[in-house]
């Protein structure tokens, strides 16, 4: 299980969630959807500034383990970043997709999303790199980000019909 903890870890990274919003975002603007654009984007990078600035302020030293599966991260423990990067990026995915398509597809998009959510935040307490307050941390901070970001869409120009 370590291997797939390990890899399952990467989708709560900003090494692969970063340009996969670029790109998600871009597609969006190009077919007259900036609103989709800039909450995907926004909740995304709000989310991950607003974890690595409490991050500083709380300084919660990591587990401490003996033979870590993987190499201990170099930053605080408290809140989980990978946790509440998967939170806002899979979360406004949820929420394009229920605007955009049709209604039987939202139920197995939401479990997808929240699926990989979920393995995410175990990977980070299986992989022994966060305590559990830290994980759903993460994940609440991520959530009011983006229903934050949500509140802001209605401010925005319309979006052009193409």
């Amino acid at each position: 299980m370590d291997t797939f903890f390990s890899t399952i870890t990467w989708l709560g990274s900003l090494y692969l969630l970063l340009p996969s919003a670029v790109l998600i975002c871009l597609l969006l603007i190009r077919s007259g959807r900036p609103r989709d654009a800039f909450l995907l984007g926004i909740s995304l990078a709000s989310t991950s500034i607003v974890v690595h600035i409490i991050k500083l302020a709380i300084r919660r030293p990591r587990p401490a383990i003996s033979e870590p599966v993987v190499p201990m991260p170099p930053d605080w423990s408290f809140p989980s970043a990978h946790t509440a990067q998967a939170s806002a990026f899979f979360l406004a995915l949820s929420l394009i997709a229920a605007r955009h398509l049709p209604p039987h597809w939202l139920l197995p998009i939401t479990l997808c999303s929240l699926l990989t959510v979920t393995g995410v935040g175990y990977s980070r307490f299986y992989l022994r790199v966060h305590y559990t307050s830290d994980i759903l941390a993460g994940a609440g901070i991520a959530i009011l980000m983006v229903l934050l970001v949500q509140v802001l869409l209605p401010q925005l120009p319309p979006d052009r019909p193409r």
